[in-house]
């Protein structure tokens, strides 16, 4: 698909571009609380951003934030493009249906390629984007087979090691779905689980990371580490 993709749109600036995917399960399982405060994060995530409440000043302007989310079918809610003033998030809404994680990271992918290539049509420099996968279960649904998995696996391990954009996984919850080993192995080796619901605390250790990549230079070794202990269920980065 490529730049053509965003056809008719034009660069709002020339700042260094930073972009977030976040690719969010809403399937049955995540019905109730979970859900809930997974809106309520991502709103907070937004509002860190549009403020410059926690976060370098500037980084409204180089944070592209894209959101997808899936169930049985993945859907993109929201194209990547910077925050407006007082923008309000999607909605994330649940279906009670299966969960195609193979399907929602290969649509993320193509997202990324495609703004890239919009990207370089326009002039833009980018840093390596971010895709965020955030999930409470296994894979599965009728349109993922374990060779399927085995493939995505093998191209996000691929695409990180060449540093096309960097996948985190995160493990949301205690379901006995939830197969920490196999979302790592989707996720090329990055993922992470939350203790308890801890989206607050997740959404503004990413909006300061991000902002931290927004605000580097070139070759500059940035580190992650500052806040994640404040969500994660052991400290791993």
């Amino acid at each position: 698909m490529g730049a053509e993709r965003f056809a008719g749109e034009s660069a709002q600036n020339f700042e260094q571009k930073c972009m977030c995917v976040l690719v969010l399960d809403v399937s049955g399982s995540m019905r109730g609380s979970k859900l809930d405060m997974l809106n309520a994060g991502v709103q907070s995530f937004f509002t860190q951003i549009q403020t410059s409440d926690g976060v370098a000043e500037g980084t409204k302007d180089q944070l592209e934030v894209a959101i997808i989310q899936y169930d049985e079918e993945v859907k993109i809610l929201r194209d990547p493009k910077l925050l407006e003033d007082e923008e309000l998030p999607p909605t994330l809404t649940e279906r009670g249906s299966v969960t195609e994680t193979v399907m929602a990271i290969e649509e993320a992918i193509q997202l990324v390629e495609d703004r890239k290539a919009f990207y370089k049509s326009t002039g833009q420099r980018y840093y390596r984007p971010w895709i965020i996968l955030m999930t409470d279960g296994k894979p599965y649904g009728n349109k993922a087979s374990e060779a399927d998995i085995d493939a995505i696996a093998a191209r996000v391990t691929n695409d990180s090691q060449n540093k096309k954009y960097m996948m985190m996984g995160i493990g949301i919850g205690e379901s006995e779905d939830m197969d920490m080993e196999l979302l790592k192995k989707m996720t090329g080796g990055k993922a992470m689980k939350m203790a308890g619901l801890k989206f607050g605390a997740f959404f503004q250790w990413l909006s300061a990371s991000l902002s931290t990549v927004a605000q580097s230079k070139e070759g500059d070794k940035v580190s992650i580490k500052d806040g994640a202990d404040s969500w994660m269920d052991s400290f791993e980065i």
